[in-house]
């Protein structure tokens, strides 16, 4: 009996891997995590990161979704972690840098962030109605996939690709608008 093994599925981009291995890579993030809402965060920003990613296909495309996804978990458990330092100053009195810097965002970054906040409401409007609202429910109410397919009765398949759509979507109304800037 001979033994076939199974070449590695080609892929047309890196945002097509992460769809294919999205349950894999969920479950990952979210054994590593903690938390599947963070999950979540973490592989939806791995997609748009692989969709606008201007490398090659690598070689073994789902080892480098698995260490991009890693990298990300672990970056997002450290936006969650309180500053260790403490504000006063440190041990040594001195004052800490960062504690001297507001951590509220400049006047640039607000109006910047107002500006992408419109162009993605648009964006959302743009979507025909079911993927809107699938959109809407799974970013906007925090809703899971699972929770969305049985709300709308539709399959978890569905609301993925519904879900896929409106981003890729809302990148390319982002994309095109810094290129009119």
């Amino acid at each position: 009996m001979t033994r076939r093994t199974t070449r590695p599925r080609a892929f047309r981009s890196l945002a097509q891997a992460v769809e294919s291995h999205y349950a894999e890579l969920h479950r990952f993030v979210a054994r590593r995590t903690g938390s599947a809402s963070m999950a979540d965060d973490v592989i939806q920003e791995t997609w748009i990161r692989a969709s606008t990613a201007g490398v090659a296909m690598p070689d073994n495309p789902r080892a480098y979704l698995f260490r991009m996804a890693g990298n990300l978990a672990v970056d997002h458990l450290r936006r969650g972690r309180p500053q260790d330092t403490p504000l006063d100053g440190n041990s040594d009195g001195t004052v800490p840098e960062q504690s001297l810097v507001s951590p509220e965002p400049g006047p640039d970054a607000v109006v910047g962030a107002r500006e992408e906040l419109a162009i993605l409401a648009e964006a959302v409007r743009e979507l025909p109605e079911k993927c809107r609202i699938v959109f809407l429910l799974y970013r906007g109410q925090g809703l899971t996939m699972r929770e969305i397919a049985a709300r709308l009765q539709i399959s978890e398949k569905t609301v993925e690709k519904h879900i896929a759509r409106a981003m890729v979507h809302c990148r390319a109304r982002l994309q095109a608008a810094r290129r009119q800037v």
